[in-house]
Parts: structure tokens; C-alpha cells; sequence
């Protein structure tokens, strides 16, 4: 009897001791293996969450992670990954675990999808929103600038309506300001930017990766509003092969291809889309078209090597072709007949673009890294607003080096260097007489070498983690740039995460492109003085309270960010009624502030509910100037419901828009006037999808309340004459549209 007392005693203690070491680890370590015949790759962007909660993040380059144990009780962590088997590994009393995945490409992999949240919130030291493969698939996704239906932080804004042209907003501030990268390659940009949010297709997506305000100085100086990263499909994370169609009731068609392979340490993916016009719609009885008549074709092939366990280097490399053409205007509008014509106005769009871009990593030892960037890219577009032709074509080369090395434990320090260059030469001309200025030859030439250094820190003892990062970069016309940045995460609590970030940014302006909706305008362009380049200071803060009661767990998140400019180029509609002046100001700032909820109930009902508020002005004159065209109250709610089964999916989604300062029209004529304030309307979408063996089809509805703003076109009677304009948009132009679609999925080629 004593030796069983005895026993049961030391296997108490044995537990109390377990359980104590398990509560002093603060952080699990690992590293997220897949299987493929006859060997192991580690996985790129494989998701790591604890079970029943919503905390987790994504595994680096090389298939390593960190997890945050802090507030964790149940220390089980579910390891998901796009084309293999779910797994929930115990790592009670670990510090370190290696997981290894199992390949599967069969339709379970839905299942194993509806398991993980679509969506998330990645635990670093930068807040990171995380869509993944999943969420994409609840909205029709075309293309890029449709994967943010049920993101609060990014605004898809339409900049022309004619031509259906997008920007990504985020904090409220316009495309340009947000980097955009492609496999963490700053490849978009200048020109591109404006139409390469199209260019990339929603199957094609393998996650989207958003970080607000000011983010590590790695990327250069540019970021502002925040980064996007687009991280696109490789073989490891796509089917063997994909095809999906496409058709909305405007009888616009898509069909899109994807196939992978692997050779010996090579693996592929190469991708193909297309993007056939729609018919011509005039619902609104202006004699000009709804939407665009819009060709598009793209191609893209990836290769990797490596990647393996015993891998010291790896490679990716990727190339990328656009062809795409877009016509707007009146109905009647011939492109082969009338284009430039004065008496029939058409808006066209044809543009080429090819990029390419490569990526090299190698081991030195056990943990120091040496990483190479580069790329190259060019575009040429051709454009016609009526009787003005816009011609562009832009030249780019990239170059990054960085060597990454402890400097103590979970700390590291980095150092690189960068050079960019990019040529752009803007020209436009004027077909027919007119009272117009800017007509001309632009050109703008950017040769930036640049060093930067970033170090990494883990506090566990103050449960805080810190990245410092500066860069000089040397402007061949505007001498040195120096970009400093600071971003902060602190465990408050078990449950609440703070994060701050402060830096600067700086960015050249490309007028005619930014702001090509005026190019379509009967006002002049008029640029009184040099347009400078623009600098601010964006800094912020945010709080994460991670919410689990039983089986409801999710997070609400508040943040706040402000943008100062100590120089900003901005439209002014007032000092000319009959033109828009780009002037510069040295006092402009941006307020945004958000509030979000993501719920799930029973892990298969998810709840969103977000509001967000931005205040974008300048000073002029001692008065405050609100930004035009901008809803300062701003609501977003989506929900969504898939079954234990996971088979079929159904989901919604409400957005609001408050009222927005518009521009005076009051010296135009009594018929053209607008008011100084749009109204307040909301968008409904909605999809469902269901799931059978190898295919999957889905069908849905955009804006099923069927609003849309009332004669978005000004004077369009007379599209040559002094008062037209389309360049007036606040609201949705298009209305109520169906669209259905299909996807087949194979494991073998």
C-alpha cells in the first residue's frame, strides 16, 4: 500500500513539474515539413494556430515559425497547409517541434480548409492581416482587386469609370501610397500600379499578406500606407492542375488554367488567363457604356529548386506576360473606326506589360542566410480619352542583397543593400485644337543605390519584441533619403497584444497616371510650379483582444494611424472652376481609425462586423479643406456558413458608405451643377458554392440592392465640350450582376 502511495505521489509531482514547464514556455519553435514522393520539403506560408483560438502565423521562407504560448492553456496546435492533411500536434511541454504534412490532393482538402480560419491575424511584431486561399474562394475573385470584399482595411476604389480602372486604398489614402509586392517583390509599381491590381487572377493567389503603416525598411522607402504582400501559388500549394470559368450576367467570360510538375529538385507552376469582353450595357440611357469591353491575356510560369531538408540553397524564378485592352465610351464607339475621332468619343486602354523576377537564398551555417533579389520589368500603354492620346512606356530593374545573422538568442540582426532604377516617359498629345495646357513630353528618370540595416529583438522577460530598421538611399535628382522605422508588439495580457510602428516615407508622383480620370475631363490640368516630391511620418497603434467562450472564439482589434505630410501633391477644384491645379502643400494629414470583430461560432459560422472612420484634409488659406471624394464613415459586415461537412458554403456581405465631400460645380451651368455632398448607400454581395469530387461550382450576386449613383457622367450629350467629365464618381455605377462559375481540380497530370 505505501508503494502505491508512493507511486501516486511521483506521479504527481511529475505532473506539477510538467505542468509548471510547460507554463514557463513562453513562445513554441518549429519548423512545418511536407511530404512528396520519396522526400520532404519544407513549406512556405503553412498556417500554425493554436486549437480553439484564432492566434496563430505563418511559417518564413524556409518553413520555420514562432508561436506565441502566452494566455494558452490547452497547448495543442493545428498545422494547415493547402494540399495536405490537416494535423493537430500536442506540444505540451515542447519548446521545439518539427510537424511533417502528408500530400493530399483530394477533395478533402476542403474540409481541411473549413478547419482553419479563412482569415487571420499573424502573430509578429507588425500587424499582419492574413487572407487565405479559402477566404478567396467566398467572393468570385477575378482577379486581384476582387479579393478585398470582406477585408475592412483595404477600400477597392474605381478611378475611371469608363474603363473600369482600380486602386487598392489603404487607411484611406490613394493606391499609390500602399506598396504593393508580388512573392516579396516590389515588381508593381510606378505605371504598373494602376492596372497591375488587375493583372494578377484570384486562382492564381495563394495568400495575401497586409501590413498597415510603416513596415520593415527591407522593401525601401516607398511604403507609406502599408504593404501588400501577394504571395502567388507554387507547386507545393496548388493543385496539380486548376481550371476555373467564369461568366456574370453582363456576359462578360473568364477562364483560367493552371498546371504544376516537378522535375527531379525543380518544381513549376505555369498559369494562364484570359478575360473576353461582356456585351455593351447602357442601363442608364446616357448612350455610354456600363462596363468596358475588355480583353485580357496572361501568362506566368514559376520555377523553384530546392527547398528540401538538407537544402543549404534555394531558387525561385518567375516570369510574367500582360496583354490587355479595354474600350469605353458611347455605345456606338468603333475601335477600328473612331478611335481619336471628334465626333463618336471612345476611351481606350491597350497596354503590354512583362516582368521578371528571381530570388536566391543560402545557408551559411547553421542560422546565418544570405538573400538575393532581383527583377525587371517593362510596360508600354496606349491610351485615347476622346481626342487626347496618352502614350506611356516605363522601364525597371531591381537589386536587393541582405545577410541575415544572430546576434544573441531570437535576436538577429540584418544588412543589405539595394539599387533601383526606373525610366518613365509620359507623353501626351491633343488631336484636334483645344484650350487645354498640358499637352507634352514627360519624362522622369529614378537611379536610387541604397544600405540599410535592421535588427530584431525578443524580450520574454517583458513579453515584448522589437524590430529597428534605417536605410539611406541616394536619389540621383533629390540626393539622400533617409528612412528610419520602429515597430513594437507587447503581450499585455494572456489575451491582448499591443502593437506601435512610427517612420517615414518618400515618393515621386506620376500625375497623369494617378490621376488619368482627368485626362477625360473638359477641365485643364494646370501645375503652376514643380511638382515636389512628397514626404510624411505615419505612426500607430493597435490592440488585439483575443475572445474565447465556450465554443465561440475570434478577436476584436483597434487601431489607429496617422499620416503627416511635410509635403503632399493635391488636387485643387476650387482656385479654377474649369480646371483641377496640382499644387503642393506642407500641411496635410490623415486620421483613420477602425474597430473589428471576427467571430466563430461552433467552427463553422463566421461573424465579421467592422467600422472605420477617416479623416483626410489639408490646410489652405487658414481653412480646413476635407479630401474630396471620400466617405468618412465606413461599416463593413460579412457572415458566413459551411456545414460540418464542409460541402457547400454560403455567405454575405453589407458594406456602408457615409457621405462624401464632393467638388463644386457651381460655376457650371444650372443643368451640370451636382451637390457638395453625395448620398449615403450600401453594397450587398452574396455566393454560394458547393463542393463535389473534383469540382467545385459557386454562383453569386454583386450589389443586390441594385444601387447605383444617378448620372455618374456629367454633359455626356456633348462629350467634347468644356462640361463633361467623368471623372465625378462616388458610388457604384454598375447594378444589380449575376455570375456563376466552376472549378476542376485535379491531383495528376
Amino acid at each position: 500500500m505505501k508503494k502505491i502511495q508512493l507511486f501516486l505521489l511521483l506521479v504527481f509531482f511529475a505532473s506539477q513539474l510538467n505542468a509548471q514547464i510547460s507554463s514557463d514556455i513562453k513562445a513554441i519553435n518549429g519548423i512545418i515539413y511536407g511530404s512528396v514522393p520519396k522526400e520532404k520539403e519544407a513549406l512556405e506560408g503553412a498556417v500554425i494556430r493554436w486549437i480553439n483560438t484564432k492566434k496563430g502565423t505563418v511559417t518564413d521562407h524556409d518553413g520555420k515559425f514562432e508561436l506565441s504560448a502566452e494566455g494558452i492553456s490547452d497547448r495543442r496546435i493545428i498545422v494547415f497547409y493547402v494540399g495536405y492533411n490537416k494535423d493537430t500536434v500536442d506540444v505540451e511541454g515542447k519548446e521545439y517541434v518539427e510537424v511533417l504534412l502528408k500530400n493530399t490532393f483530394s477533395t478533402q482538402q476542403i474540409v481541411v480548409e473549413g478547419e482553419v480560419q479563412s482569415s487571420f491575424i499573424d502573430n509578429s511584431e507588425k500587424k499582419t492581416e492574413v487572407i487565405t486561399q479559402m477566404e478567396l474562394k467566398k467572393d468570385a475573385c477575378c482577379d486581384l482587386s476582387g479579393c478585398f470584399g470582406k477585408n475592412a482595411s483595404v477600400d477597392v476604389a474605381v478611378t475611371d469609370i469608363l474603363t473600369n480602372t482600380k486602386e487598392l486604398k489603404v487607411l484611406g489614402l490613394e493606391g499609390a501610397y500602399t506598396q504593393v509586392l508580388v512573392d516579396n517583390m516590389p515588381i508593381m509599381s510606378g505605371l504598373v500600379t494602376k492596372f497591375g491590381v488587375t493583372s494578377l487572377p484570384g486562382t492564381l493567389i495563394n495568400k495575401i499578406m497586409i501590413s498597415k503603416g510603416s513596415n520593415s525598411v527591407m522593401q525601401g522607402y516607398e511604403s507609406i500606407s502599408g504593404i501588400m504582400n501577394v504571395l502567388l501559388k507554387d507547386y507545393s500549394n496548388s493543385d496539380r492542375i486548376l481550371l476555373n470559368g467564369f461568366m456574370n450576367s453582363m456576359l462578360e467570360k473568364q477562364v483560367n488554367l493552371n498546371g504544376t510538375a516537378k522535375i527531379k529538385d525543380w518544381s513549376t507552376i505555369a498559369s494562364f488567363q484570359t478575360v473576353q469582353e461582356p456585351r455593351r450595357v447602357d442601363k442608364n440611357g446616357d448612350s455610354f457604356l456600363d462596363a468596358p469591353l475588355t480583353t485580357r491575356y496572361m501568362l506566368y510560369n514559376k520555377w523553384k529548386y530546392g527547398l528540401k531538408e538538407d537544402d543549404n540553397t534555394n531558387l525561385t524564378f518567375a516570369i510574367k506576360y500582360l496583354d490587355e485592352k479595354r474600350i469605353g465610351g458611347q455605345t456606338n464607339f468603333d475601335y477600328n473606326k473612331d478611335l481619336g475621332s471628334d465626333k463618336i468619343y471612345g476611351q481606350t486602354v491597350n497596354l503590354q506589360n512583362g516582368d521578371v523576377y528571381a530570388r536566391w537564398g543560402q545557408k551559411v551555417g547553421k542560422e546565418n542566410q544570405l538573400k538575393v533579389f532581383a527583377s525587371g520589368s517593362y510596360f508600354n500603354q496606349e491610351s485615347y480619352y476622346g481626342v487626347t492620346k496618352y502614350n506611356a512606356k516605363q522601364r525597371d530593374a531591381y537589386f536587393s542583397a541582405l545577410y541575415e545573422f544572430p546576434v544573441y538568442e531570437k535576436s538577429y540582426l540584418r544588412v543589405g543593400t539595394s539599387y533601383k532604377y526606373q525610366k518613365i516617359n509620359e507623353d501626351v498629345k491633343f488631336l484636334q485644337p483645344s484650350a487645354k495646357t498640358y499637352a507634352g513630353n514627360y519624362e522622369k528618370l529614378e537611379s536610387v543605390p541604397g544600405v540599410f540595416s535592421e535588427a530584431s529583438f525578443e524580450f520574454e522577460d517583458i513579453n515584448t519584441a522589437v524590430i529597428a530598421g534605417l536605410r539611406m538611399d541616394f536619389h540621383n535628382k533629390y540626393n539622400t533619403i533617409t528612412t528610419p522605422r520602429l515597430l513594437i508588439r507587447h503581450q499585455l495580457t494572456k489575451q491582448t497584444v499591443v502593437r506601435a510602428s512610427v517612420g517615414t516615407g518618400f515618393r515621386t508622383v506620376n500625375l497623369f497616371s494617378e490621376y488619368a480620370n482627368m485626362l477625360a475631363s473638359g477641365r485643364d490640368l494646370i501645375i503652376p510650379s514643380e511638382l515636389r516630391p512628397e514626404k510624411m511620418v505615419n505612426y500607430g497603434v493597435d490592440i488585439l483582444q483575443y475572445v474565447t467562450i465556450g465554443q465561440v472564439s475570434g478577436n476584436i482589434n483597434f487601431d489607429f494611424y496617422r499620416t503627416v505630410f511635410s509635403n503632399k501633391v493635391v488636387q485643387n477644384f476650387t482656385l479654377n472652376p474649369m480646371a483641377v491645379t496640382f499644387i503642393n502643400h506642407d500641411d496635410a494629414a490623415s486620421n483613420v481609425f477602425q474597430v473589428e470583430s471576427n467571430l466563430t461560432f461552433f467552427n463553422n459560422l463566421d461573424f465579421k462586423l467592422a467600422y472605420k472612420y477617416i479623416d483626410q484634409y489639408h490646410w489652405h488659406n487658414g481653412e480646413k479643406m476635407e479630401q474630396e471624394f471620400n466617405s468618412k464613415h465606413r461599416i463593413l459586415s460579412s457572415l458566413s456558413y459551411s456545414p460540418r461537412d464542409r460541402n457547400w458554403n454560403v455567405n454575405l456581405t453589407v458594406q456602408w458608405f457615409g457621405k462624401q465631400v464632393l467638388p463644386s460645380t457651381k460655376d457650371y451651368p444650372v443643368e451640370f451643377q451636382r451637390p457638395l455632398e453625395s448620398d449615403p448607400y450600401a453594397v450587398v454581395n452574396g455566393q454560394i458554392s458547393k463542393n463535389f469530387r473534383h469540382f467545385e461550382v459557386y454562383g453569386g450576386i454583386e450589389n443586390l440592392l441594385d444601387y447605383t449613383q444617378t448620372n455618374p457622367i456629367i454633359d455626356p450629350q456633348n462629350p467634347f465640350g468644356r462640361y463633361f467629365d467623368t471623372s465625378y464618381i462616388w458610388g457604384p455605377t454598375n447594378g444589380r450582376t449575376f455570375y456563376f462559375g466552376f472549378r476542376m481540380l485535379f491531383d495528376t497530370l
